[in-house]
């Protein structure tokens, strides 16, 4: 199976068990989820969701809060995050731009419909 499509159906997946779950507000991703996708210098991330404007956020192992998204990244600092770009790896095709992490972006903005 093409890796595009793995992730796709891993992402979808991930979504899927977030409807599943009627408290999740977070959720825990890794490397071994995303493989060669896995677009971070840490293994694993805690991705959370701030509202009601959709804050994606990721909380690595230390407790660090990353700002994901644009409009995490608008409040980032009075809120004591750091950038997400921080811990982005980069492109493995394109050494000068980091890795695109949408797709964890969406996932994150996906718990801010959790109740």
């Amino acid at each position: 199976m093409d890796q595009g499509i793995k992730v796709l159906v891993l992402v979808g997946g991930l979504l899927l068990s977030l409807t599943s779950s009627a408290d999740a507000r977070e959720l825990p991703v890794s490397s071994k989820d995303f493989g060669n996708y896995w677009p971070f210098i840490v293994d694993s991330v805690d991705l959370m969701c701030d509202g009601p404007s959709p804050k994606a956020l990721a909380r690595t192992s230390d407790g660090t809060v990353y700002a994901l998204n644009g409009s995490a990244r608008s409040v980032a600092k009075s809120r004591g995050w750091a950038d997400g770009r921080d811990i982005t790896k980069p492109s493995p095709t394109m050494p000068a731009v980091k890795m695109d992490y949408s797709n964890i972006v969406q996932v994150a903005q996906e718990l801010c419909t959790r109740p």
